[in-house]
C-alpha cells in the first residue's frame, strides 16, 4: 500500500519539532500513521530550508487517514504548534510515493473544510474557529443582533446550543464544484431554553438547513443559508 507524507509542519526549530512529536504520537498511531523523519537532512519538495531546522514527516494508508487524523480531537493539542510552521502543505516527499499522480494536495480540502463548519455547531467547540473560517468571513443572511464575522459564528453557535444543549448535527449530502460547496444538514435537539420567542418545551425537534459556502485559501469566505424555521415553530406550538 503506498504511504503518504504529511509535512504539516515542515520547518520548526529543532525543540519545536520534537515537541510536536510528543503532543502527536499517540494520536499519529490511532490513525494508523507513523513518523518517518525527525531530522535536519531531509529532502522536502516544496519550502525553504536551513540547516537548524527540521522536519517532521508522517506516513500513513491514505488521504482519508489523514484528514481524520488532521481533524481529531486528539490532534487539538497540537495544532497551536502546527500555525507557526513555515510550510504547512500537504505533499508528497521524493520517494516515498512516486506513482502518485495527485502532486501537491491540499490538507484541507473543501468538503472536509466545510465539515469542521458542522462539527462545531454540533460539538459546540468554537476554539478552533479561524482554522476553518475566513478573518473576513460573511454569514448571509446575518441574523438579527449577530454580530459580523467569525465571532458572529461563535455567537450562533451559543445561541443555538443555549436553546438545544443536546444539539446535533448530520450531513447528509455534500456537493463541490471547484471553491464551492453545497450541503443539506438535519439539526435535531431538546427544545430547553427560549427559540423564537417560544419559551423551553422540552419537546425533540428536528429541522433541515440547506447551505452553500465559498472557498477562499482553504477557508470558508461566505455563507448563503436557509434553515427550515416553520417547520421548528410548527414542532414547538402543535
Amino acid at each position: 500500500m503506498p504511504a503518504y507524507s504529511l509535512t504539516h509542519v515542515a520547518v520548526l526549530d529543532e525543540a519545536g519539532a520534537r515537541h510536536y512529536a510528543e503532543l502527536t504520537s499517540a494520536a499519529v498511531a490511532a490513525y494508523g500513521g507513523r513518523f518517518r523523519v525527525l531530522a535536519a537532512e531531509a529532502e522536502i519538495a516544496e519550502g525553504e530550508w536551513a540547516p537548524d531546522r527540521r522536519v517532521v514527516l508522517i506516513e500513513f494508508p491514505d488521504v482519508q487517514h489523514i484528514h481524520r487524523w488532521y481533524h481529531s480531537a486528539e490532534y487539538a493539542p497540537a495544532r497551536e504548534i502546527a500555525k507557526t510552521a513555515l510550510d504547512r502543505t500537504l505533499v508528497f516527499v521524493e520517494g516515498v510515493d512516486e506513482n502518485q499522480d495527485e502532486g501537491v494536495l491540499e490538507l484541507n480540502d473543501p468538503e472536509a473544510t466545510v465539515r469542521r463548519f458542522y462539527d462545531a455547531m454540533a460539538s459546540g467547540d468554537t476554539s478552533a474557529t479561524h482554522d476553518f473560517l475566513s478573518d473576513g468571513w460573511e454569514d448571509i443572511p446575518l441574523p438579527p443582533g449577530v454580530p459580523a464575522g467569525v465571532e458572529g459564528f461563535a455567537a450562533t453557535v451559543a445561541f443555538l446550543r443555549a436553546a438545544f444543549p443536546d444539539l446535533s448535527v448530520t450531513v447528509e449530502d455534500v456537493l463541490v464544484s471547484g471553491d464551492r460547496v453545497a450541503t443539506r444538514v438535519l439539526a435535531r435537539g431538546t427544545h430547553l431554553g427560549e427559540f423564537l420567542g417560544v419559551p423551553p418545551t422540552g419537546r425533540i425537534v428536528e429541522f433541515r438547513a440547506f447551505d452553500f459556502h465559498r472557498l477562499s485559501n482553504g477557508k470558508i469566505a461566505q455563507s448563503w443559508h436557509l434553515e427550515d424555521l416553520f417547520s421548528v415553530l410548527q414542532q414547538l406550538q402543535d
